[in-house]
């Protein structure tokens, strides 16, 4: 399901039943499952919108890749209606809001993976001190006498 973000001060319109409204106007037949909305419309052979809360929508679709070129386009014109009477962004504002928001989760999984690694690195030279102070008390052969290298 794709995330979408709904305008602020918007999303109260699309509260009781106010979703459903929009959504019945634009593909006609709408089937309600708590708050999950399902619908189809021509070359659209399935829309679920997950009303999650009144910042966010979730969005799942199924096209007819077999449909005419008339249906594929009517029923892509009446999705980008519906998105933009739903979130109040066209459809240029919302590819730029879900690139931002991939940005975004991109720059924090990078900085949750940067906190994870340091945190070994600490945990391992912790173990290598560790290491190092309960050998301190062997004696250390010399590398000279150990390691004899013949000429030729």
């Amino acid at each position: 399901m794709q995330k979408f973000e709904i305008k602020r001060g918007h999303g109260k319109t699309l509260e009781n039943g106010g979703l459903k409204s929009l959504m019945e106007e634009e593909f006609k037949t709408v089937e309600e499952n708590g708050t999950l909305l399902t619908s189809s419309f021509k070359a659209l052979t399935k829309i679920e919108v997950d009303f999650v809360s009144i910042t966010e929508i979730h969005v799942e679709t199924e096209t007819d890749l077999t449909a005419t070129p008339e249906d594929s386009l009517e029923s892509h014109q009446a999705y980008n209606r519906f998105m933009e009477s739903v979130t109040s962004f066209n459809a240029k504002q919302r590819i730029d809001r879900a690139k931002a928001r991939a940005k975004r989760e991109a720059k924090a999984a990078a900085e949750k993976e940067i906190a994870i690694a340091k945190q070994t690195k600490v945990v391992e030279e912790k173990g290598t001190d560790k290491e190092i102070t309960e050998n301190e008390n062997e004696e250390v052969p010399d590398e000279e006498s150990g390691n004899e290298e013949t000429k030729s």
